[in-house]
């Protein structure tokens, strides 16, 4: 695990710059750093030391005669196979780092590498002879790559901080990356902040060639494509065995770590799993820790401790809260993602990486079973949309009076009322964006009002997997499969993954997910709904194969999200500072957002009060964006303080 950075076209990078940008990945790799120059290319490496400890896994890193270079970030886990089949067609090896099979793998099969390559990675490959830098990204988007290329160069880094350190970039704001952020609470790739920097997605290549002394050119595509086509006559039987299978051999071939390995406990079904085959097949004892919250809503560490004592893993609980509220704690860490992000959830990441690093240096999680097998409330929700299809809009709108009352006993969600309104008559597309938009369009849409010619968020929401269905395929199926659709693409790739990997590699902390295995996700995405839900309740397969190796009070447990409660975290002073900072004039939010739409918000927030129709954690999310777009904008005139 590592930092990676670099530089392609006509001109040398200037060294100074080249240590800017080491020094902006240092948290990244703090076990080393080097970089290689040529002519046209500068490629640049922060390590992490995790696999093949000597020097022999230094980077940037060569085939046999130099002529093909590469800087890696992430671990490729099939590795050993790899070698002993380049190794079979001539290829020769210094040490056995997972890094040193690149090179020699771009050698034999060009492009065509990575759909050899299982694990997590975000590389650069420099092709002496063609004069060409190749950038890729995995299949999911766990390690995350960013580049700015003006057809007379080209540089990139693993984090957008390091990235601005880059002279000559574009770093004014991106109209379309604020609106879309707003209703998200990220900024979904290719576009960031800026309008000179993008995000390369998940499964995709950018193929920048010198085409002369004056231009270079960078053509994006992908190199892998998910497919959706439900099996209709699986049966839970079947697919319980072979899931109980797969997590297994996914959990197996992550273990490999030549440093101190834990795993990340919450006590629900995906985290309890992955460390129950860890504890199996681990030698040693294996370390698990949880995070507790203050508000026993949030809290699972109960659950965590009954696993921990099921599987006999040596367990620790690292306490939420001390100076983690105040104004500096909270305005720091929303910095480091290097553009907008307001998923709370980042700052549980945070503690609880920092926690665990004084432990271990790799941390097995539980992320990704939710989104191919069902584990979202959406999963079931969309059923019940679907079975009321048949009703005019008035039956749906005639619902909502009813709806209101029971919200405010809390027997409800406040946001359903909007929801069934919002459904009435919708199509599949507005049905989506309605799930997974924090804001409804008619309210995003005045927020927004100052912004000129944004296009509307519903662009995000189409569906891509239309084609690869049968004629005899539902419409359920058709629906759960856009929702799973979505989860993966948009939703993990640019809010959970990154999140994971902002906290974590601020303290140097090397997160791996065996739920996003491809051969896991692939059968995951072949389940028909009937056995991603039953009733309301989600991840069926997986919660029977809790029942078969976990106690059975984790496997019937409810899902609960891995969120902050902010507005019993955070202090009176923040409240304070943060009223004062986006209500006043001088705010360059007031620039994109309407002060009439998002002024009450922060009111409320600031006074402890609640929104009408608006959940406590839809408010707090709310005002949680405005300030991360605020630090974002202010930091566009004082890049060298935002990279700090």
């Amino acid at each position: 695990m590592c930092g990676i950075a670099g530089s392609f076209g006509k001109e040398e990078l200037d060294a100074i710059v080249g240590e800017r940008v080491l020094e902006a990945l240092r948290h990244r790799g703090p076990d080393g750093r080097a970089s290689k120059t040529w002519q046209e290319a500068t490629l640049l490496h922060t390590r992490l030391r995790i696999i093949d400890l000597s020097p022999t896994g230094d980077q940037p890193m060569s085939n046999e005669d130099g002529t093909v270079w590469t800087v890696f970030n992430g671990e490729i886990y099939n590795h050993h196979e790899l070698q002993v089949e380049l190794e079979k067609r001539g290829h020769r090896f210094r040490g056995r780092s997972d890094t040193e099979v690149l090179p020699h793998l771009y050698e034999e099969y060009g492009d065509g590498m990575f759909s050899r390559m299982r694990g997590m990675f975000a590389l650069a490959i420099f092709d002496r002879r063609q004069r060409r830098l190749l950038l890729a990204r995995d299949r999911f988007g766990i390690k995350p790559l960013f580049y700015s290329a003006d057809g007379s160069k080209v540089a990139f880094a693993s984090e957008i901080n390091a990235l601005r350190e880059f002279p000559d970039i574009d770093l004014t704001p991106d109209p379309q990356a604020i609106a879309d952020f707003a209703g998200l609470l990220f900024v979904p790739a290719p576009r960031t902040i800026h309008r000179g920097i993008s995000a390369l997605r998940p499964g995709e290549i950018v193929d920048c060639r010198l085409e002369d002394d004056e231009r270079v050119s960078a053509a994006r595509r992908r190199f892998h494509e998910f497919t959706a086509e439900p099996n209709r006559d699986l049966r839970l039987d079947q697919a319980l065995d072979d899931v109980d299978a797969l997590v297994e051999k996914a959990v197996v071939r992550q273990l490999e770590s030549d440093v101190p390995l834990g795993a990340l406990l919450s006590g629900g079904i995906d985290s309890s799993l992955v460390s129950f085959y860890s504890r199996r097949h681990l030698e040693d004892d294996l370390l698990t820790f949880n995070v507790r919250f203050p508000d026993d809503e949030y809290d699972e560490t109960p659950a965590a401790r009954t696993v921990a004592e099921a599987i006999g893993s040596c367990h620790q609980t690292l306490e939420m809260g001390g100076q983690g509220g105040t104004w500096e704690a909270i305005t720091s860490l929303m910095r480091i993602v290097g553009q907008p992000f307001a998923d709370t959830s980042l700052f549980a990441v945070d503690q609880i990486a920092e926690a665990m690093r004084r432990h271990v240096t790799v941390a097995l999680s539980g992320d990704g079973g939710d989104e191919g097998f069902g584990g979202y409330d959406v999963y079931w929700q969309i059923a019940a949309v679907n079975g009321l299809r048949w009703a005019p809009a008035v039956v749906w709108r005639a619902g909502v009076p009813f709806i209101a009352p029971l919200a405010r006993l809390g027997v409800v969600r406040p946001t359903l009322a909007r929801r069934m309104r919002d459904l009435a008559g919708a199509d599949d597309t507005a049905i989506m964006q309605t799930f997974f938009s924090w804001l409804g369009e008619r309210e995003l849409r005045e927020l927004t009002a100052p912004l000129d010619g944004v296009e509307p968020l519903r662009r995000l929401f189409e569906p891509h997997w239309r084609r690869s269905f049968g004629r005899e395929t539902s419409p359920l199926e058709r629906l759960s499969a856009h929702v799973v659709e979505l989860n993966v693409r948009l939703i993990l790739a640019n809010d959970y993954l990154p999140k994971v990997d902002a906290g974590s590699m601020r303290h140097s902390l090397e997160v791996r997910v065996p739920m996003l295995d491809e051969d896991l996700i692939a059968f995951g995405l072949t389940l028909p709904h009937a056995l991603r839900v039953e009733g309301r309740k989600g991840k069926r397969v997986l919660r029977a194969l809790a029942d078969r190796h976990l106690p059975a009070s984790i496997a019937a447990r409810p899902k609960q999200g891995f969120s902050v409660p902010v507005d019993q975290w955070v202090d009176r002073s923040f409240r304070l500072t943060l009223r004062e900072t986006l209500l006043d004039s001088g705010s360059p939010v007031g620039d994109y957002f309407l002060r009439g739409v998002y002024g009450p918000w922060v009111e409320a927030f600031c006074g402890g009060r609640t929104v009408p129709g608006l959940s406590r954690e839809g408010l707090y999310q709310r005002v949680m964006m405005l300030l991360a777009l605020d630090l974002a904008l202010r930091d566009l005139a004082e890049p060298r303080r935002a990279a700090a």
